[in-house]
C-alpha cells in the first residue's frame, strides 16, 4: 500500500513540475523576455516542494485557517476540495476562490513580482475554515534556487528608463526572514520588520 501511495505522489509531483515549466514559459512570453530566459534563469528544480494540508472545522471562537499572506516563491499551484475557504484580497475586499471540479489555482509569487518590477503582483490570500467539515488541499511550490540573486530585471528598468522598485536580495535570505517572523515574532510593535516583499521596496 505504501509503495503505491509513494508512486502516486511521485507521479503527481512530476506532473506539477511539467505544469510549472509550462506556465513559466507562458510567463516568459507574456513578459516579453527573450525565448527561454526564465527557463535558464530558473533551471534548478531542486528547491520545488509539494504539501498536503488539512484544516479542522471552524469553531464559534475561531475560523482562521491560514492568515493573509503572499507566496514568496515563483509560482504556486493549488488544488482544493469542494469545501472551499480560499479567499483572495481584491480592491480591499475578500473574494472567495470557489472550488471548481478539475481546476487548479495558479498564483504568481514574490519572485515574479520583483523580476517584473512590480507590474505583476503576488496576490494576497488566506484560508477561512468552515463548519462543520474539514478542508483538504494540495499545493505545489515552483521555487527558485536558494542562492539566486533576485532583483528587477534590466528589461523592465534600465533598458526602458524605469527606476527599480526593489533592491536586490538573495532568495534564501528572504525565505529565512519570513520564517523568523512566523516562529519568533517580535513582542513590541515597533520591532516588527515586514515579513513580505515590501521589506526590499525602494
Amino acid at each position: 500500500m505504501l509503495h503505491k501511495i509513494r508512486e502516486a505522489v511521485e507521479e503527481c509531483y512530476a506532473k506539477f513540475t511539467e505544469l510549472g515549466l509550462l506556465v513559466q514559459e507562458v510567463l516568459n512570453e507574456c513578459m516579453g523576455l527573450p525565448p527561454g530566459f526564465l527557463r535558464d534563469y530558473n533551471g534548478d528544480r531542486g528547491f520545488d516542494f509539494m504539501s498536503a494540508m488539512r484544516y479542522f472545522p471552524a469553531t464559534e471562537e475561531e475560523n482562521n485557517g491560514l492568515s493573509a499572506h503572499e507566496d514568496g516563491n515563483c509560482i504556486t499551484f493549488v488544488i482544493q476540495d469542494g469545501v472551499g475557504g480560499l479567499e483572495v484580497l481584491k480592491d480591499g475586499d475578500w473574494v472567495p476562490a470557489e472550488p471548481v471540479d478539475g481546476s487548479i489555482i495558479v498564483n504568481i509569487g514574490d519572485v515574479i513580482q520583483v523580476l517584473r518590477n512590480n507590474k505583476l503582483k503576488s496576490p494576497t490570500h488566506r484560508v477561512v475554515r468552515k463548519q462543520p467539515v474539514h478542508r483538504h488541499s494540495f499545493a505545489f511550490f515552483f521555487n527558485i534556487h536558494g542562492d539566486k540573486w533576485i532583483e528587477p530585471l534590466p528589461e523592465f528598468t534600465t533598458k526602458i528608463g524605469e527606476s527599480p522598485r526593489y533592491r536586490g536580495f538573495v532568495f534564501n535570505e528572504y525565505v529565512q526572514m519570513r520564517m523568523r517572523a512566523k516562529i519568533h515574532p517580535p513582542s513590541r510593535p515597533e520591532d516588527v520588520v515586514p515579513n513580505h516583499i515590501t521589506h526590499y521596496a525602494i
